[in-house]
């Protein structure tokens, strides 16, 4: 088990590094493998145990059972729709796959972690080191769009090589310090400083949004020095660096915007009849891939905005057969939970965050923390 964790936190710290492109559309990571191997550890000892999966199971309530049905029922219908018109895509299966191997992998190994934090934690101050090496050493990441990602000049990207996700993971965290009550206020400035210099406005804003709903629905939070957090974390805004003086570092850049605005608005004018009931099939991309850069692989694949990502995946039925499902769970969680959410949810509005493993990871290692979970 400690040679387990020593892997699996090298290999998420490395980020995108790990990454192994087969083809222009797909990838994997090596901590998957890391995954599917504990998963297949663990799925032997489920099968030994399958009394107690059985008895769990028959313990959630009939009507949450119900809607879950349904819910898969839409989802299959979508797929068999876009099957028998030729569009459907393989590749949303890995999705599916991958995102139901997440939420199991880490709720089995935070279990077993006793709901230890410190693994996540971790992982996200490696990713903060190898953020300021990158940001003072390595600022001009241009050169990597011929791999397919942006091309990112003088802002933090770490070795996730996107400034706004890894804007989030840092959001988590300062979520998680700033609750406690003994505040470590050196990783909370740490933290701030590597989000600051990642210039996401998306991040900035699940920040602040996540920050203000703790404060005003905890009546013992230190409300004092919350408010002089965000008065100094908003006030350092004009006193960031400019070196590149490019579009990226300035936070009243529209270009960004525009183009995802135009890219989601194009999304649901492609939409037609049964599409806005049951969706155009769940994790079934988007994207015009013909219309992408030749031989580059594509990273992005879906809506930007979750809206638009949920009714074109899920369409206006299985979209309010998630809500439903998503408040009957939130009505179990504790305000640190909402919290998170609330980060992952303000910033996936602007970013496509639902489909992103290293925003999934250390999200579900935050929710399922011994500081979060109901006892």
């Amino acid at each position: 088990m400690k040679f387990f964790l020593v892997a699996f936190i090298f290999l998420l710290s490395l980020g995108q590094l790990q990454r192994l492109q087969l083809n222009t559309n797909l990838a994997f990571y090596l901590h998957d493998l890391l995954v599917f191997g504990f998963l297949s550890w663990q799925l032997f000892a489920a099968i030994v145990q399958r009394k107690k999966i059985i008895e769990k199971w028959k313990k959630i309530p009939k009507n949450s059972k119900k809607i879950f049905y349904l819910l898969v029922l839409s989802c299959f219908s979508a797929w068999l729709l876009a099957f028998s018109q030729n569009r459907f895509d393989w590749r949303a299966l890995l999705y599916v796959g991958r995102l139901l191997a997440y939420l199991a992998f880490v709720f089995l190994l935070q279990k077993k972690l006793a709901w230890a934090n410190w693994p996540w934690r971790l992982i996200s101050f490696n990713l903060l080191v190898l953020g300021f090496l990158q940001y003072f050493f390595l600022p001009d990441l241009r050169f990597l769009v011929h791999a397919g990602f942006d091309d990112h000049f003088y802002r933090m990207s770490s070795t996730i090589l996107d400034p706004s996700f890894l804007g989030l993971i840092f959001v988590f965290n300062l979520n998680f310090y700033l609750w406690q009550k003994q505040k470590n206020w050196l990783m909370i400035s740490l933290f701030a400083l590597g989000l600051l210099l990642t210039y996401a406005r998306a991040a900035y804003l699940a920040l602040l949004f996540s920050t203000l709903f703790y404060l005003f629905t905890d009546q013992d939070a230190n409300k004092k020095a919350l408010l002089v957090f965000l008065a100094v974390f908003i006030a350092s805004w004009p006193f960031l660096p400019r070196h590149s003086g490019g579009d990226g570092v300035d936070l009243l850049r529209r270009q960004s915007v525009q183009l995802r605005l135009s890219g989601d608005a194009q999304i649901l004018q492609s939409m037609r009849g049964a599409d806005w009931l049951i969706g155009r099939g769940l994790y079934i991309p988007s994207r015009n891939l013909e219309l992408e850069r030749g031989r580059t692989p594509i990273h992005a694949h879906f809506a930007d905005n979750l809206v638009v990502f949920l009714l074109t995946n899920l369409g206006l039925l299985g979209s309010g057969l998630l809500l439903i499902l998503l408040w009957q769970t939130l009505a179990l969680a504790n305000r640190e939970q909402w919290v998170l959410l609330s980060s992952l949810l303000v910033h996936a509005m602007f970013n496509h965050n639902l489909s992103q493993s290293f925003v999934w990871l250390i999200f579900l290692g935050f929710w399922w923390s011994r500081k979060t979970i109901k006892s």
